[in-house]
């Protein structure tokens, strides 16, 4: 009968706490409605003054991209929350030397488009590039991705191999979430904290010291209307673990791995199990970098990524 008792109390116990936490989910969706439509007050028409490169409509929709140089293509994908800005502070100038580089900003990032009814997710942006490409006329690029931008190139490389040169995967998110790092985007999945956590975020760059220029074109960002929204639908609905391991056994393409050894967000050894799933990958660690390498280490990442795209395309290793 005690424990009877003891079980029926500790029942009624976590009912309660289950129905407090669904109220304070609940108001804090609320607070985080209202606090995304005030950190979005504009509407992205076209490219705000100042900002480079120019929009090109892809299947009807508008998408930015900046150009430089001549020869064989790379085109450059920035991770999560990014823009084509991740590229540009540093590797841009140092990549066109010997390529026509090609940085984008995927749908409902940067200054490319959002729309309500874009199912956001690496489906959408893998098929993005395969699109972009066809719109530009390009028959095969080298694909580079960092960090979520890596996961986009892998699952396109893996469905369209016809139109990938080589692949780099730049400090890349990889199926791993056993790991404390990668467990804060599980306050984002969670529906009321995520709209609370980016309706309070005013898009400053989250790696360390960022440059004014890059604080200011991450606020620009997150000022347009719809980008919270399609991180949080990004991040909850599109991206499948299991079909992003499936796509890295499935890479036929030549493969880089260029990862830093003490990766804050990714964990190094997560990185290293995904690249030993790619027959013939090649890996480079940067000691002590951490997850931030087009910042930390701009000229062993653009020297790493030159070597193994080679400045005709030739096939070469760092």
């Amino acid at each position: 009968m005690i424990v009877l008792r003891l079980l029926r109390i500790l029942l009624r116990a976590t009912a309660v706490l289950a129905a407090i936490l669904l109220v304070l989910l609940g108001i804090a969706w609320l607070a985080g409605r209202a606090s995304i439509a005030r950190a979005e007050p504009e509407t992205l028409v076209g490219l705000p003054s100042g900002i480079p490169g120019r929009i090109v409509m892809v299947q009807g929709r508008a998408v930015h991209i900046v150009e430089r140089g001549t020869g064989a293509v790379l085109v450059l994908v920035h991770g999560f929350g990014g823009s084509t800005f991740d590229w540009e502070e540093h590797l841009l100038e140092p990549l066109a030397a010997g390529h026509r580089v090609i940085a984008v900003d995927l749908l409902g990032m940067g200054f490319s488009a959002r729309h309500a009814g874009l199912a956001y997710g690496l489906e959408l942006w893998a098929e993005q590039l395969r699109d972009l490409l066809a719109t530009l006329d390009v028959p095969r690029a080298t694909i580079v991705g960092h960090s979520l931008g890596g996961a986009v190139g892998t699952v396109f490389a893996a469905r369209h191999p016809e139109r990938v040169e080589r692949l780099v995967l730049v400090a890349p998110f990889v199926p791993h979430r056993t790991a404390t790092t990668l467990d804060r985007f599980t306050a984002l999945e969670t529906p009321g904290l995520g709209e609370l956590l980016l309706g309070l975020y005013d898009g400053r760059p989250l790696r360390p010291s960022p440059s004014p220029a890059a604080r200011a074109r991450g606020e620009a960002i997150f000022r347009m209307r719809g980008t919270r929204d399609a991180l949080l639908r990004g991040l909850r609905h599109g991206i499948d673990p299991s079909a992003l391991d499936a796509a890295l056994r499935g890479l036929t393409v030549p493969t880089l791995f260029v990862l830093g050894t003490a990766d804050e967000r990714v964990p190094y050894v997560a990185q290293r199990h995904a690249a030993a799933q790619v027959e013939n990958a090649l890996v480079l660690p940067i000691p002590g970098g951490g997850h931030w390498l087009l910042h930390e280490h701009p000229a062993r990442v653009a020297e790493a990524i030159r070597e193994f795209a080679g400045a005709s395309g030739a096939a070469e290793s760092p």
